[in-house]
């Protein structure tokens, strides 16, 4: 999708981001108050997509990271920075709207102040649901939110509820947005596939290696009794799946893979898969080139490459057991995609420790 400027396409990501108005009907404020509250922070990211010199003194042509993988060899290293000088802007605006509705102190400057006039906001009468959705999580977030919602460190959740207008902490909020952006039906059945067998919803708001506040991983607890740490290419220690949004790539929503403890023991047990199976790790897992990485602490140049050997289809393979995140995440899927994912992540549990 092509933009007018830089700026907008990181606007887009906040609209991409925004929750469907769902609201809690327990709260001390009514559906219709906190429907204002809802289209006060959509009418702010609208604003900062049509109108981004309110936000930025400059604009920038647009363009984005290809590969999620490869942003040095894209040779523009000012694009990242350029598109964070932008969120960080309308980030920064947030978290002192949060902060006011909190104790009122936050002293806005003169372009938030523009544009909180633009927005009809009149500081001295806060809309209700603004100062509940700024409090009401505070201290006790752990004790009042269920299991499958996890506090990051410095209130991270309750900025990124505030943020993202997730009203009610019952409510999968994060299962709407990512089906929306990564296919409304496959990603509903993966996602009762997985629920069905015992897998749990954990939304995450800081995401391991990614700026990403705003993860959903549905995981097997099987596995691990600690729950994921959200992403899924760094210590992952559940099966399941990950989605969540890479901000500065062309296509910012992707899905990927949970493979716990890395590829070494699948592979190893790769005769034990069905022949479709076979088919999807063969053709996303990395053959070895010889990098090297695997033996680069090696001082007695003995030590033999991490490959593991494997035939398929009259052809040996060596294929790399290390990092396979970078190769396991799609940013779209589809109903063939869901049946190899399934296939793989029932493999998988079936080496499940005792």
């Amino acid at each position: 999708m092509n933009f007018a400027n830089l700026e907008q396409r990181m606007a887009q990501n906040y609209l991409d981001l925004l929750a469907p108005f769902v609201p809690d009907e327990t709260a001390p404020v009514s559906a219709a108050e906190q429907r204002k509250f809802y289209d006060l922070m959509r009418n702010l990211y609208t604003l900062a997509y049509d109108e981004p010199l309110l936000f930025v003194p400059a604009l920038h042509g647009d363009d984005a990271h290809p590969g999620r993988f490869t942003m040095s060899s894209y040779g523009k290293p000012e694009l990242a920075k350029n598109m964070r000088k932008f969120t960080k802007t309308v980030d920064t605006m947030v978290k002192n709207m949060f902060l006011f509705g909190q104790n009122g102190e936050v002293k806005f400057n003169k372009r938030e102040l523009a544009v909180l006039s633009r927005l009809g906001v009149d500081l001295k009468n806060l809309p209700p649901a603004w100062t509940w959705m700024a409090t009401k999580d505070g201290a006790d977030l752990d004790t009042l939110l269920p299991e499958w919602v996890l506090m990051s460190t410095e209130g991270g959740a309750a900025l990124s509820r505030f943020k993202h207008c997730l009203f009610s902490a019952d409510y999968p909020y994060t299962s709407d947005i990512y089906a929306r952006l990564l296919g409304e039906k496959p990603f509903r059945k993966l996602e009762s596939w997985l629920i069905s067998r015992g897998y749990e919803r954990y939304d995450r708001y800081d995401t391991i290696a990614s700026d990403c506040k705003l993860c959903l991983n549905i995981a097997n607890p099987k596995w691990d009794k600690e729950p994921p740490r959200g992403g899924y290419q760094y210590k992952i220690r559940h099966s399941g799946i990950s989605a969540q949004m890479d901000l500065y790539h062309e296509n910012p929503a992707i899905l990927g893979l949970c493979i716990p403890n890395g590829l070494k023991l699948f592979l190893e047990n790769f005769d034990k898969m069905d022949e479709r199976l076979k088919t999807f790790v063969a053709g996303r897992t990395k053959k070895c080139n010889g990098c090297k990485y695997c033996v680069q602490t090696d001082k007695t140049g003995k030590r033999p490459f991490a490959l593991i050997p494997v035939e398929f289809e009259g052809k040996k393979l060596n294929l790399c057991p290390y990092f396979p995140g970078y190769y396991y995440g799609w940013t779209e899927i589809d109903d063939a995609l869901v049946e190899d994912l399934t296939r793989m992540l029932e493999f998988m549990d079936g080496f499940l420790p005792m």
